[in-house]
């Protein structure tokens, strides 16, 4: 058997995450039948993160068992991306030690979000972008960001799949910085080992909640400490997400 890895990237506006769904199309899905158009056998598609509804990628990481290595994986690479739609594409295809697992071996993931703070949004951020058009703060979001990098209970900043829940709630955040872009615009780039589900998403209301005066960044202590979900803020929309890297 021979274990390929691909790097992956997508723009996920049109599908209804990583994830294969019995309700609408999903990237394992479209992946799934190009590989097994070429490969000519079934395959189990495994990725470092089930990315969730309209979230992007630039470096999905996923792999495969087939029963023979491909030949020429640059070829393999040019094939699926011909059978792929134009919002898929195999960046890189290369084969890994049989105990590879994307998930697994992981030890880190970055992901960004993208904020458009201005009054009027360029059209072309719509599907990139979350529009929160408010005067930011952007030293209290830092203040407030520098309180969730390191190790805590981010039970607050979790939102809880029915009948799937954690034992767990403990995470590492390594890094998160808050950059200025041009356009009246905003990235924040959240790093660490493992995230929960929409922890990423969480994190990024909670610090633009604390830039327009809605909270304080005395408050997400409070949230680290109490892990309330219901006292925090929205959950930023998936649109603006975009799973940058996975480290191994």
């Amino acid at each position: 058997m021979a274990n390929v890895r691909l790097i992956l990237a997508y723009d996920g506006s049109a599908y209804l995450g990583w994830q294969d769904s019995q309700t609408g199309p999903s990237i394992e899905a479209a992946l799934r039948l190009a590989l097994e158009q070429i490969l000519q056998q079934p395959l189990q598609l495994q990725a470092a993160s089930r990315t969730d509804a309209g979230v992007h990628a630039d470096g999905q990481v996923v792999n495969f068992l087939c029963e023979k290595a491909p030949t020429d994986l640059d070829r393999l690479r040019y094939g699926v991306n011909c059978l792929l739609p134009p919002d898929i594409r195999v960046l890189e295809a290369s084969l890994m030690p049989d105990a590879f697992h994307p998930t697994l071996d992981a030890t880190g993931k970055t992901y960004r979000y993208t904020v458009c703070w201005g009054a009027v949004q360029h059209p072309k951020q719509r599907c990139y972008a979350w529009h929160f058009p408010r005067n930011l703060d952007l030293d209290s979001m830092r203040a407030a960001a520098k309180l969730l990098v390191g190790t805590h209970n981010f039970r607050a900043f979790c939102n809880q799949k029915k009948n799937e829940g954690y034992d767990d709630h403990t995470r590492t955040v390594t890094d998160i910085q808050i950059r200025e872009l041009p356009g009246d615009s905003l990235e924040l780039v959240v790093s660490g080992k493992s995230f929960l589900y929409k922890m990423v998403r969480n994190i990024v209301g909670t610090l633009l909640y604390v830039g327009s005066g809605k909270m304080l960044a005395e408050d997400v202590q409070t949230l680290l400490q109490d892990g309330a979900r219901t006292e925090g803020a929205i959950t930023a929309p998936a649109h603006g997400l975009t799973l940058s890297s996975v480290l191994y």
